[in-house]
């Protein structure tokens, strides 16, 4: 059922990728949730690994979405954990373990090669696309400007600001640590 659901096209904006991701998961809802509801009671009841197996492979889907469309790492991480807790010996969910946990927060080297110039699809392959709510943006004067924030390891945030997608300006210490932000 998923496969014959409506693709969008690879050019489509993120908000579009995101309402088709929505309209895709609205449709499946009462079929998909009989179906896992039944799988999970069968695997309760039997331990048979074919259905833990496929319980995990539809956790690493869902922890997909929240990977690559909504980089929601920390959430996409509970579905690859619970998809190695059904079934210790998957190989692509520990890998989308150690892949969301490099992804959860920016690095500085990633970060020390944007630089002025650059394109947003440049920005996105070097040091990745943040939430959806952590880009703001604002047409002014006939300009997009945009600023994308990335959270740091200890806790304080990262930007890369745009005009016209194309960066213009960048601040490793965007916002500090919440420790370094109270003693102030």
């Amino acid at each position: 059922m998923r496969k014959a659901q409506p693709v969008p096209q690879p050019t489509a904006s993120r908000k579009q990728m995101i309402e088709s991701a929505l309209e895709t998961n609205k449709r499946l809802e009462p079929t998909y949730v009989a179906f896992i509801d039944r799988l999970k009671e069968y695997n309760d009841r039997t331990h048979d690994p074919r259905a833990a197996k496929f319980l995990a492979r539809e956790k690493i889907l869902v922890g997909d979405q929240y990977m690559d469309l909504l980089s929601r790492y920390d959430k996409a991480l509970e579905f690859y954990r619970a998809a190695v807790e059904l079934d210790p010996t998957n190989q692509d969910a520990n890998q989308r373990i150690a892949i969301a946990e490099s992804r959860r927060f920016v690095s500085m080297t990633a970060f020390a090669n944007v630089h002025a110039g650059m394109k947003e699809d440049d920005v996105r392959k070097l040091v990745g696309l943040p939430r959806e709510d952590w880009i703001k943006q604002v047409v002014q004067n006939g300009r997009v400007y945009s600023v994308w924030i990335y959270p740091k390891s200890d806790g304080g945030a990262s930007a890369i600001y745009f005009d016209n997608s194309v960066v213009y300006h960048t601040n490793w210490n965007a916002a500090a640590p919440p420790a370094a932000a109270q003693s102030r």
